[in-house]
This record gives C-alpha cells, structure tokens and sequence, in this order.
C-alpha cells in the first residue's frame, strides 16, 4: 500500500507543478553550448512527461479538481514546450 501512495504523490507532484516548472524552465537560456543541449533535453522530458500525466488525470475517473490540475498541467507544460523550442537556437 505504501508503494502505491508514493507512485499516486509522483503521478499528481510531475503533473502538477511539472507544467509550470516547464514554462519556467523554458523562459532561461544558457550561456555555454553545453549546458543549453543538457537544458533543452531535460526541460523537453519533464515537459512531456508532464503533459502525459495532467491527460491521464484528466480521462481517468477522479473529481472535477483534479482533471482540472490536470487540465492546467498540460496545458502549462505546452505553452512551455512550444514556446521552448519556437524561439531562436543557441549559435
């Protein structure tokens, strides 16, 4: 039972605070070539996973409140997502 809340916490943490962490994420650029390949590749993860989660709570039979965590992650995590990689490459 203990493993089951602790995956419940990880699904709910990652889909909602992972879809604004992702559109804060994606408002910084890094300065070395190095470090703007880690960021791209690590904000794009936690991005998708987040939007994969928020639409798993929100086709999964839970209350109206969480669908609408769950709404408000994905969607947070694809204006950062899309507006991660709309803007200019590093050079």
């Amino acid at each position: 039972m203990q493993s089951l809340a602790v995956t419940a916490v990880v699904i709910l943490l990652l889909a909602i605070l992972g879809g604004p962490a992702t559109f804060l994420l994606s408002r910084s650029v890094p300065r070395g070539r190095s470090l703007f390949i880690i960021h791209r590749i690590f904000t794009t993860l936690l991005g998708f996973s987040a939007a994969m989660m928020g639409f798993s709570l929100m086709i999964a039979h839970v209350s109206i409140i969480v669908r609408v965590l769950g709404l408000v992650g994905m969607l947070s995590s694809g204006i950062g997502l899309v507006r991660l990689y709309r803007r200019k490459s590093h050079r």
